[in-house]
């Protein structure tokens, strides 16, 4: 199975969505919406000037001849009906006056024995925010499923609603695998290195907005192991591993939840991430990524991610590739679907980093996201490539 195959598969054996809360407006964000929102009034809710200057009657306008200044209107204040031939003194975020139509910014006027003077022509709707410019009184503007970020907790307060539904966060617990492991801090013996993959898709996990769990590290023990992943399933709602689900004969991880339920699906047609797994322990889902630590990167941006995501109620979570010109050759042929790393470079096309084997974590430090390379093809410069920026994976 290649990416969308297995993304198929995987996303239609997701269960019912989480339950629901309701939380308030300032512990919106990061949150999954759990229904649609509507607005129940317009923003702005009223013209008003996007400057501080003057308000005028754009019909009633004469260039290079002084009018009176009426009256003076601060943002919060309710104006009255700008009198004939006159201008009204006006701050940014003010409301416009009956009868005008425009705003002439400060710096385009002069002042005359306390009357002003324009100096330029003016035009009907000028440095005017219009009533219902960014949402309409009953508009739907969030739907049910998004994701939410900090610019929409600003939109959702602007509308004045004040508690919201939003789906409860999963839990999620994340395993690393190896006897040769130990934490950064620990003194490394002969054959030993730091575990680098399980801090690594914690914070993938955290960014997300959900409940992490840090599970520790699964030995090389077929024993210890299964009961390790029986205990996490009773704790979390999606089990992550990272190693153990290869063919070697101290990959337990497979075989451990095959005994404490099923693996559905094990090796796919991606690399960097042929040994990927996906299974249940019980009511848990199980997501086994491989041990490189690219490769745990990769198939958890394309594949745990959007699982995830779908699991916690969110709506947007396939990932979509942009499609520009490659700037490299590629002449490795190969039997999987290949996932490089990479960046555009300054003339706006594609570009790899200069080591792509699946252990060199730095070649996702120093790229900007991933270019696809269908299975058995060959690349040329100037041809159409997917390509994956990371900050729409991960």
């Amino acid at each position: 199975m290649i990416l969308d195959e297995v993304l198929s598969f995987i996303l239609k054996n997701i269960k019912s969505p989480p339950k629901q809360e309701t939380v308030s407006v300032k512990e919106l964000c990061g949150r999954i919406l759990a229904n649609s929102l509507k607005s129940n009034l317009s923003i702005p809710p009223f013209d008003n000037s996007q400057v501080d200057g003057y308000a005028v009657n754009s019909e009633h306008f004469v260039m290079n001849v002084p009018i009176t200044v009426s009256q003076r209107i601060t943002a919060g204040s309710n104006p009255f009906e700008l009198e004939h031939s006159s201008a009204a003194r006006i701050f940014t975020g003010a409301p416009i006056p009956r009868n005008s139509d425009a705003v002439v910014m400060q710096e385009d006027v002069e002042i005359l024995n306390e009357k002003v003077l324009f100096k330029s022509r003016i035009y009907s709707g000028q440095n005017v925010r219009k009533k219902g410019a960014d949402l309409r009184e009953n508009q739907i503007f969030f739907h049910k499923g998004r994701l939410l970020s900090a610019a929409d907790v600003g939109m959702c307060a602007s509308v004045g609603l004040k508690e919201f539904q939003v789906f409860e966060k999963l839990k999620i617990g994340v395993f690393s695998s190896g006897d040769e492991l130990k934490q950064p801090g620990e003194k490394l013996s002969a054959g030993q290195i730091y575990d680098s993959n399980r801090p690594m898709i914690l914070s993938l996990v955290k960014s997300l907005g959900l409940k992490t769990l840090d599970m520790g590290c699964l030995p090389d023990d077929l024993v210890q192991t299964t009961q390790l992943l029986y205990e996490a399933s009773k704790k979390v709602d999606i089990i992550l591993t990272c190693g153990g689900v290869s063919v070697g004969e101290e990959d337990h991880i497979k075989d451990a939840v095959e005994k404490l339920g099923s693996i559905k699906l094990w090796k796919i047609k991606i690399k960097p991430g042929k040994p990927f797994a996906f299974g249940f322990i019980g009511k848990t889902a199980f997501m086994g990524m491989p041990g490189n630590p690219v490769s745990a990167w990769v198939t958890f941006a394309l594949l745990c991610r959007p699982f995830i995501i779908k699991s916690a109620g969110g709506s947007h979570f396939s990932p979509q590739p942009l499609t520009i010109e490659s700037d490299f050759e590629w002449n490795k042929s190969n039997d999987r679907q290949e996932f490089l790393r990479g960046k555009v470079n300054n003339d706006g096309k594609l570009e790899l980093f200069n080591n792509q084997n699946s252990q060199i974590l730095s070649s996702i430090c120093f790229s900007e996201g991933l270019i696809e390379i269908p299975i058995k093809t060959f690349v040329s410069k100037g041809d159409k490539l997917n390509y994956y920026p990371f900050s729409m994976i991960a």
